[in-house]
């Protein structure tokens, strides 16, 4: 078995001994925080101020344009209707059939009015947008009362592009000059007003249509479905809503901060959390042997050496450092734990500190030992410690019988000659 164990709850004593009134504070705070967040997630999340849609209106609007076919020629039949083109001929179809069409889109609506009003403008404009001249004339207008959700209303007018050229010459001509460009287009504007959603509402849409003339030909352009919506919001208060981290997060750190704080309190009145200083010394050598793990090997020495006068060094830390000031290494013995450096005429010693056995138990035979090493027929007293002449004895002799053992004979050489050459290795 190993120490370890004891090594880990020997470090988690002192720390509970030396902070455990930081420990508990913080154990509280975050049961504090914890009841905070409970308390304003789930008892009394108070409320936020958001805006909401009370109505909502969406009004649609587009042209549609055709010409007929009146003058005979070779291609199209008298009569025939040329439908959504970009080009129109204007000498065998010089009327264009212009529809405008609206309806809107609402989830109730009372009393609803649409009305379209639609004007042919004829202007003269610069480069950069300075209006020379101006002409308007209203050509259609469209009232209708009572409209429902989803019912078109429709505003139909006829341009003739003939007239329209000729009326362009002729203020060009009364003008004397046209110093832009002439530009013919018609306006509808569209209002729709009533009650949406029980709450007055009212929308206005403007669209344009271009007519282009070239001679033998006019171009239109239009919009397409020209869609405007008109929200009507107000401020409601409702309660506030917390994501899930918040919603679990808020009971965990309470659960955790209230177990932290009991469990640190039961600890620090029940058990005698203050370390002995055998376990102080145990810590401090377990310290110093991961420090200085790298100076430090493991194997065993010949008996020879154990021959020699020894001196015992207080801390692991002062035979590495004896060790480095001399020149040789520090060696662990595998099965004593005690570390040994060889100098000179003396073989310097460190015997660690046994972990604090508590309640009586018997020490693990393979912990490392210091004076009370265990030997095969040694016990802990009450102390944990084996008395130290008879674990000198039994340490001593063991180490005597493995030496004379541990080098067999090899090609002939008798065991005198191999005891002697291990001597030299040691010397």
């Amino acid at each position: 078995m190993s120490s370890e164990p004891n090594e880990r709850r020997l470090r988690l004593r002192a720390v509970l001994n030396a902070q455990s009134a930081a420990i508990l504070a913080v154990c509280l705070l975050l049961a504090a925080a914890g009841a905070g967040l409970v308390y304003t997630t789930h008892v009394d999340p108070g409320t936020e101020t958001e805006r909401r849609t009370v109505s909502s209106l969406t009004v649609e609007s587009e042209y549609r344009h055709s010409a007929t076919v009146t003058e005979p020629n070779t291609v199209f039949e008298t009569g025939a209707v040329l439908d959504g083109r970009d080009t129109y001929f204007t000498r065998i179809a010089p009327e264009l059939d212009v529809n405008v069409t609206t309806s809107y889109a609402a989830s109730t609506a009372e009393n609803v009015t649409v009305q379209l009003d639609s004007a042919l403008v004829i202007r003269n404009v610069g480069d950069e947008g300075t209006v020379y001249w101006r002409e308007t004339e209203p050509i259609a207008s469209e009232t209708a009362a009572n409209v429902a959700p989803g019912e078109t209303v429709d505003a139909s007018f006829e341009l003739n592009s003939t007239a329209i050229d000729g009326r362009v010459a002729s203020i060009e001509e009364q003008l004397g000059a046209s110093p832009g460009e002439t530009e013919t287009f018609v306006t509808t504007e569209v209002a729709v007003d009533g009650s949406i959603g029980g709450v007055p509402t009212a929308s206005t849409q403007t669209l344009d249509m271009t007519v282009t003339h070239g001679g033998d030909t006019y171009s239109v352009s239009e919009p397409g479905v020209r869609s405007d919506t008109t929200e009507r919001t107000e401020s409601v208060s409702v309660e506030r809503e917390y994501g899930v981290l918040r919603s679990l997060g808020g009971p965990l750190l309470l659960l955790a901060g209230l177990v932290g704080a009991g469990g640190t309190a039961y600890a620090t009145r029940e058990f005698d959390l203050a370390l002995t200083p055998a376990e102080r010394a145990y810590l401090s050598y377990r310290d110093d042997r991961s420090e200085f793990a790298e100076w430090i090997t493991t194997f065993r020495l010949p008996a020879s050496v154990h021959e020699r006068p020894t001196a015992e060094a207080g801390s692991l830390r002062d035979l590495v450092d004896f060790a480095i000031d001399n020149d040789t290494g520090v060696v662990e013995d595998p099965e004593t734990g005690a570390f040994h450096a060889v100098a000179g005429e003396f073989v310097y010693t460190y015997r660690p500190p046994e972990p604090t056995v508590e309640d009586g138990d018997t020490a693990d035979e393979d912990t490392v030992g210091g004076e009370g090493a265990i030997g095969d027929e040694e016990t802990v007293d009450d102390a944990g410690a084996v008395g130290a002449a008879d674990s000198m004895t039994a340490m001593t002799e063991g180490a005597d019988s493995t030496a004379a053992g541990a080098a067999p004979a090899e090609d002939g050489d008798s065991p005198g000659d191999a005891a002697d050459s291990e001597d030299s290795a040691g010397d």
